[in-house]
C-alpha cells in the first residue's frame, strides 16, 4: 500500500499520488446506488432512533425502559444483515469483483448467516484484545499512575489501530476455507499472516480511525460513518490478506490494478 506513495502514476500531464487510496473510494463511488446502500447498511448496523434518544435517557433510563430494550432489540437483530453486508465486500475485494453488493431479500439469508460468523469471529480477535488493551491501561494509567477514569477512551484509538486488521485477517482466513474455530482462536497463524504485511494493515487501519474521527463528528452520522468506513477498508484488506497469503514480495499492487 505505501510503495504506491512514493511511485506515483501519471495520468495525461497530472501526477497522482496515494492511487490505491483513491481506487478505494473509486470502487465505492462507482456503485451509481452507493449512498443508499451504505446509508441502509448504517441503519441497520446501529439503529438512529435508539442512537438519537440515548442521550436524552441516561438520566432516566428506568421511564424508558421498556421502548430502550424494544429499539435494543431491534438493533439486535438487525446489524447481522450489515455484517453480512460488509464480509460480502470482503470476499469480493479478496476474490475480485464488484466491490458494493445489492441490498435483495435472496441475500438476506446469506448476510444474516456470514454476519453471524464475523461476530463469532470477532469476539475474540476484536472485542477480546481490545478488552484487555483497556483493562492493562486502566492497571497502568488510572490505578496506578493515578489519571482521572474519564480519559479512559484516549487509550481506545491505539487498541483499535491493531485489532482491526487482525480481526481483518481471521475473516479473510474463513473466506480461505478455515473453520470458524480456527479463524476464532488460532492466534499464531492469525498474528503470522498479519505480521508479514503488517505496514500495510497498519497504515489501512489508521486510515480508517482518521475517516471515522472525521466522519463521526456530527454524532448522528456515527452509523454511516461506521459503516462506509468497514466497506472501504475492506477494499484494502482483501488484496493485502491476499499478497500475505500469495507470499508476493513488497506491498501488495494498487487496488486499481486489480480485476473489478
Amino acid at each position: 500500500m505505501h510503495d504506491c506513495v512514493d511511485s506515483s502514476q501519471e495520468k495525461g500531464n497530472e501526477r497522482y499520488c496515494f492511487c490505491d487510496i483513491r481506487a478505494g473510494f473509486a470502487r465505492l463511488f462507482s456503485d451509481r446506488f452507493w449512498f443508499p446502500k451504505i446509508v441502509l447498511g448504517g441503519i441497520l448496523l446501529i439503529n438512529p432512533v435508539l442512537l438519537s434518544v440515548a442521550p436524552k435517557w441516561i438520566g432516566g433510563w428506568t421511564q424508558h425502559k421498556f421502548l430502550s430494550f424494544g429499539l435494543l432489540i431491534v438493533n439486535v437483530c438487525s446489524f447481522w444483515f450489515a455484517l453480512g453486508f460488509t464480509y460480502e465486500v470482503l470476499r469480493r475485494a479478496r476474490f475480485g469483483g464488484r466491490q458494493l453488493p445489492e441490498w435483495s431479500s435472496r441475500v438476506l439469508g446469506q448476510y444474516l448467516r456470514e454476519g453471524a460468523v464475523k461476530f463469532a469471529i470477532s469476539l475474540t480477535t476484536l472485542l477480546l484484545p481490545l478488552f484487555l488493551w483497556m483493562a492493562a491501561c486502566y492497571g497502568l494509567f488510572i490505578r496506578l499512575l493515578g489519571l482521572p477514569s474519564n480519559l479512559l477512551s484516549v487509550f481506545i484509538p491505539f487498541g483499535t489501530w491493531f485489532a482491526v486488521p487482525f480481526c481483518a485477517v481471521a475473516c479473510c482466513r474463513w473466506l480461505d476455507g478455515a473453520s470458524v474455530s480456527s479463524c476464532a482462536l488460532d492466534y499464531r497463524e492469525n498474528f503470522r499472516l498479519f505480521w508479514k504485511r503488517r505496514g500495510d494493515f497498519l497504515i489501512a487501519s489508521a486510515f480508517l480511525g482518521g475517516l471515522n474521527a472525521i466522519l463521526m463528528s456530527f454524532f448522528y452520522t456515527i452509523p454511516i460513518a461506521l459503516f462506509f468506513g468497514l466497506c472501504l477498508v475492506d477494499t484494502w484488506f482483501g488484496p493485502i490478506y491476499a499478497s500475505a497469503v500469495e507470499k508476493a514480495s513488497g506491498s501488495f499492487a494498487p487496488a486499481d490494478s486489480s480485476a473489478s
